[in-house]
């Protein structure tokens, strides 16, 4: 159900107006000062973004800044886990 949004020609206050379909009504009295003298406005609109919308929206230097600080890293090294390992001749067998 859409809400729209009026304004009064007479004391300029705006009012929403929850309404069941898509067909607007073409005035509706003001809350505030009851005048039917009210047109309809363009009203923002809002929408939820997911998460990979807003990944790809993000600044590409940010891709590099992120980069940079992660090589800086000990788990930056390829070669992280090979170093840490034992070799396979001083190993219990």
């Amino acid at each position: 159900m859409p809400i729209y949004e009026y304004r009064c020609r007479e004391c300029q206050e705006k009012t929403s107006k929850l309404w069941r379909g898509f067909d607007a009504p073409d005035a509706v009295p003001c809350a505030e000062c009851g005048s039917e003298q009210t047109s309809r406005i363009i009203s923002s609109v809002a929408f939820h973004k997911s998460l990979r919308s807003k990944l790809q929206d993000l600044d590409p230097r940010y891709d590099r800044m992120v980069d940079s600080a992660a090589a800086n890293t000990s788990t930056s090294d390829p070669n992280q886990f090979i170093d840490r390992a034992t070799p396979l001749s001083e190993s219990d067998a």
